[in-house]
């Protein structure tokens, strides 16, 4: 088991934050490697709401579906109900001067073949989190 974490300031207001990084059908826009994120039976995100999310990376594509277990204004957070690697995750939204500090944070339990790669793919994750947060910096700013 391992956590990856990052944080980045943005300059916006943090509801203005949430509206676009809370909804995790817009992963797609600042999430490396999500090919699609869609919410199960057409629901929009709401604690006990599933998602289906199809991401491409080390050479694979994978379907994870997931389950939003907190949404709030200030955070969201989920847990992989099936997919190759068993994880959970938050989004914090946090008022700082100047805008908001969204820090993203994931725990994944990786086993058979993902467990034998686990440090490898921490490493991977961290970079590619960290690279996400840029983008999702510059997207917000943008706009």
């Amino acid at each position: 088991m391992f956590t990856i974490s990052a944080s980045a300031e943005i300059g916006l207001p943090p509801e203005d934050v949430f509206l676009f990084a809370g909804d995790y059908a817009n992963d797609p826009l600042w999430r490396a490697g999500v090919v699609e994120m869609v919410y199960e039976g057409g629901a929009s995100a709401a604690v006990g709401v599933r998602t289906r999310e199809t991401m491409r990376s080390l050479g694979c594509t994978a379907v994870t579906v997931a389950e939003i277990t907190e949404y709030w204004r200030s955070r969201t957070a989920f847990r992989s109900l099936s997919g190759p690697v068993a994880c959970e995750g938050s989004r914090e939204f946090v008022a700082v001067p100047g805008g908001t500090r969204f820090s993203y944070s994931l725990t994944l339990r990786p086993e058979g073949f993902f467990g034998i790669i686990g440090p490898i793919l921490k490493r991977v994750l961290q970079w590619q989190v960290r690279g996400d947060l840029r983008r999702l910096k510059e997207h917000l700013e943008r706009r």
